[in-house]
């Protein structure tokens, strides 16, 4: 862990305390309402806020019903079972939307863009854009259209419209990132500079501009289906301006061993609604079917010793497995984007372009350094088994399967798993039992019942929104 880390202490501490009674006092809201709590204070309080908003978002409500969907985990009761039968309410989707994006996070660093412009912190505001991006990019990948131009405006856009998302989300991901790198590279005075109030990268620019890399090749990577050389070539590009080297410089969030700074995993499964979510039975067999070394760091063994993993859409968790000690631990990490993803997305990129010798070196570095993340080593025998991938041997038919197999076991709970099946079926996954959509798996989430409500013209203007609907790069 990076040793500015402990330097950030009273800052991580200050903010998610804030952050925990702000989601456990919270109420719904609306798209288009502008901060409240921040409005007095400064950039460097602000911006951690906005951070650690995110980083509870993305790694919280998120993370557990996209896994629950692609059978990593299970939903054993309430709320998590119903998703994992597919029924997934627009009033399940309003928590996240209201909560932890619109009204929290998005909000948060529209705000700190606007400061960071007037007070001329223009590296603050290159780090929110760059963040903003990976937030805009989760919302339009989860529902298509969504509001951004008008939304944060208070009553100058109390209906915000819903923007397109191929149009002009997508780009303006690109156009955030950019932006947000030439920021980075901008002069800024003493009192403006980057500090320790930068829970991910203690004002690191160097590796934020990294990061932004990154984050442009994974959002190009979004339309394999309808461009799959452009996007491939885009996605080379943008990790040939620099990006992430290795674990180290993983874009991860700095949780800690007390309870109010806790991974919000850990969260969830100490609290009443621990009982929800078990490990998923595809997720598992999967990983003993490959005698994979991070399987027990991935899910802890039942009273036998065993690790058995629940059927998609069974409720109960009795015999089955839980979360295991990576993410199931006050400071387990949460992943905005990391070395590994980095690989793998170099990984399939060339693999698309026909460079099948990269392709089969970055597969390899991807599975190497995902096991050296999870368990610390890079054990022989896997190695040999599993990542030593050539130019011919990717090429045998099964090469992409295999590929982006590893890459759902390398990003286990995190962003881009949902997003990577829906764009090459991989991997093979089955319906849940007893579920609600006609044995079709979910390919979007509801717009949320707050927005139905309040803002129903541009909700229906957006289009279809069933779960079965599919966003734009989505195609059949």
């Amino acid at each position: 862990m990076r040793t500015f880390i402990m330097r950030n202490h009273i800052h991580l501490t200050v903010f998610l305390g804030v952050l925990i009674l702000a989601f456990t006092a919270c109420e719904i809201s609306s798209t288009n309402e502008n901060p409240n709590q921040a409005t007095s204070t400064g950039l460097n309080n602000l911006l951690p806020h906005a951070q650690a908003n995110l980083a509870y978002g993305l790694g919280g409500n998120i993370s557990q019903y996209n896994s629950v969907l692609m059978q990593q985990m299970a939903g054993t009761e309430r709320v998590h079972g119903d998703v994992s039968r597919y029924n997934f309410s627009s009033g399940i989707a309003g928590t996240v939307w209201d909560q932890n994006l619109y009204s929290g996070a998005m909000n948060n660093l529209y705000l700190v863009i606007q400061r960071a412009e007037e007070e001329e912190a223009w590296h603050h505001r290159g780090v929110a854009k760059i963040l903003m991006a990976n937030a805009l990019g989760m919302v339009t990948s989860l529902w298509n259209h969504v509001p951004y131009t008008e939304a944060f405006q208070g009553a100058d856009f109390p209906t915000p419209a819903y923007d397109n998302s191929q149009e002009v989300i997508y780009p303006e991901i690109q156009r955030l990132l950019t932006a947000g790198v030439e920021d980075l590279r901008r002069s800024v005075g003493l009192m403006q500079q980057l500090g320790n109030e930068d829970l991910i990268y203690g004002g690191n620019l160097a590796m934020w501009e990294m990061a932004a890399n990154a984050l442009s090749a994974r959002y190009h990577n979004h339309s394999s289906k309808v461009d799959p050389q452009g996007s491939a070539t885009a996605v080379l590009n943008a990790l040939g301006r620099g990006t992430l080297t290795s674990n180290t410089d993983n874009m991860s969030f700095p949780f800690s061993t007390e309870e109010q700074q806790a991974n919000p995993w850990y969260t969830h499964n100490v609290s009443a609604f621990g009982t929800n979510t078990a490990m998923g039975e595809f997720f598992v067999d999967l990983l003993l079917s490959i005698d994979d070394p991070r399987l027990p760091h991935f899910a802890a063994p039942n009273s036998d010793g065993d690790f058995v993993g629940q059927i998609a859409g069974v409720l109960g968790r009795e015999g089955i497995s839980e979360l295991g000690e990576y993410y199931n631990r006050p400071e387990g990490p949460f992943h905005y984007i990391t070395f590994s993803e980095v690989k793998f997305l170099e990984a399939e990129a060339n693999y698309r372009l026909g460079n099948y010798g990269p392709a089969a070196e970055a597969m390899n570095e991807a599975i190497i350094a995902s096991l050296e993340e999870v368990t610390g080593e890079a054990d022989a025998a896997y190695v040999a088994a599993q990542a030593s991938e050539t130019a011919a041997s990717i090429q045998d038919g099964d090469g992409l399967t295999r590929l982006m197999t590893h890459k759902y076991v390398a990003l286990f709970l995190q962003q881009e798993v949902f997003s990577d099946w829906r764009r090459t079926g991989i991997p093979a996954l089955q319906p849940a039992e007893q579920n609600l959509t006609g044995n079709v798996i979910p390919r979007r989430w509801p717009y949320p019942q707050s927005e139905i409500n309040a803002n129903r013209t541009n909700v229906d203007a957006a289009g279809p929104a069933s779960l079965t609907d599919r966003v734009w790069w989505d195609v059949p």
